[in-house]
């Protein structure tokens, strides 16, 4: 008998097991969705050109230097906070960081994006590190000592998000200070001495907390058009996206991340491993990497049959994964907001309160230590079941349609139904497969 590592950064189980008849509602809701849209809706795309409404007066708000300025101090200032309870703080549960990289920065950065669009970029408190050293060395941050290829892509942050997801979930004594004290210490080497080295363009490619938020915020309703914030319709931005290299192993590994969360915790998997001689960590590791390569193989397989209908002759079957990438990320969101919504409740409370106290010394600096967490969601679980299950047909919702105006672009209109039926089948898999994972007990 072996002991189970503790599935979250932050402790066990935090979404409440699905009811059966939500998972038979919503796979036979996504099914029928899923052949509407490919029968009756449109057969050209709606999102080609930009469009929405112009915002002057919010563009000029947003981009006047006193804004961007506050808004990267108030970012940078909060880190900086953090960092102080990571490296001077005591090694106790109580310690906010944990909360803090856990919940506030994994998980409150979905939110915050949707709401935000792609804030994350100019607030990135990495970046005004590396503004900083470029101001004190008097050398242009857009510079670096070696050219960045356009190849490279977003594949640097792939494998920090497979990095951060082995943390979250594999990595023993995760929840203690020397081991985020190394991690924290790494991420931080790693993309500014990369910044240094690459110029600034390395942020965007290796950041996996920035590319994540990226990512995202293609779900969100504020576009940038000709310099200028426009409201656009949903989905305009995400169906417009223009992928860059590795988008399509970003998605897999942040779906893969999230399935695997929910798949260790089945009955099955704790009975295997508690059964098998092989260490916790090894089966974890095992698990976490194939659930991100079936994510992968089977959203590339099905991306790569549309080639065949292409309307682009130069087009090839490894661009399509690539094109296509954009529509599983409405899927993985509304996944993650099913499993970890109750997560970012319950301890993003609990860390606001313990971020009075950074250092475990008595202190109340903003007058929350003395709060209490409100658990009462906990109180709600059919509420909550109808949260999980909305979030996750809604995320289906859109990745259907957002696939069907994607496909729509790239492939010749005589063959739109044929083109689609593997992407199709493969979205309905990971609806399907996402239910069910939260159904098992």
């Amino acid at each position: 008998m072996i002991e189970l590592l503790p599935l979250h950064g932050i402790g066990t189980r935090h979404d409440l097991p699905l009811p059966f008849s939500f998972v038979v509602v919503g796979a036979a809701a996504a099914l029928v969705i899923s052949f509407v849209v490919l029968f009756v809706a449109w057969r050209v795309p709606r999102y080609s050109s930009p469009g929405g409404i112009p915002l002057p007066r919010l563009t000029k708000i947003v981009d006047h230097p006193a804004t961007r300025r506050t808004a990267q101090l108030v970012i940078f200032a909060v880190y900086a906070w953090a960092a102080m309870a990571l490296f001077l703080g005591e090694d106790l549960l109580t310690n906010p960081i944990f909360g803090f990289v856990y919940a506030w920065m994994w998980v409150g950065l979905v939110p915050l994006s949707l709401l935000l669009g792609p804030f994350w970029r100019a607030t990135n408190p990495l970046r005004t590190v590396h503004r900083l050293l470029c101001l004190a060395a008097r050398t242009d941050p857009d510079v670096g000592l070696m050219r960045l290829s356009p190849r490279v892509g977003i594949w640097p942050a792939a494998v920090g998000l497979f990095g951060f997801g082995f943390l979250e979930l594999v990595q023993p004594d995760r929840t203690t200070l020397a081991v985020l004290r190394l991690w924290a210490v790494g991420w931080l080497v790693i993309i500014v001495l990369g910044a240094v080295i690459f110029g600034r363009r390395w942020i965007a490619a290796a950041d996996p907390f920035e590319t994540y938020a990226t990512v995202v915020a293609q779900l969100s309703v504020w576009r940038r058009v000709d310099g200028q914030i426009r409201l656009v319709k949903p989905l305009a931005n995400l169906s417009s996206w223009s992928p860059p290299p590795g988008a399509p192993a970003v998605v897999a590994v942040l779906l893969g991340n999230t399935a695997f969360d929910s798949f260790a915790n089945t009955s099955w998997w704790i009975r295997t491993v508690q059964d098998s001689s092989a260490p916790a960590t090894v089966w974890a590791t095992a698990g976490l990497i194939c659930m991100i390569v079936i994510v992968y193989a089977t959203f590339s397989a099905a991306a790569a049959w549309m080639c065949r209908y292409r309307r682009d002759p130069a087009l090839g079957p490894a661009d399509f994964p690539r094109l296509m990438a954009g529509s599983v990320v409405p899927i993985a969101v509304g996944y993650a907001v099913a499993h970890y919504a109750t997560l970012l409740i319950v301890e993003g409370q609990r860390t606001a309160i313990n971020m009075s106290d950074p250092l475990g010394r008595g202190w109340n600096v903003f007058g929350s230590a003395e709060m209490g967490v409100n658990a009462a969601i906990f109180s709600h679980p059919t509420v909550t079941a109808c949260i999980q299950l909305g979030a996750i047909l809604l995320g289906h919702i859109l990745g259907i349609v957002a696939a069907h105006e994607k496909a729509l672009a790239l492939i010749r209109p005589d063959a739109a139904l044929q083109a689609q039926w593997p992407m199709l089948l493969v979205m309905v898999f990971y609806t399907c497969s996402g239910l069910i994972l939260l159904f098992s007990p």
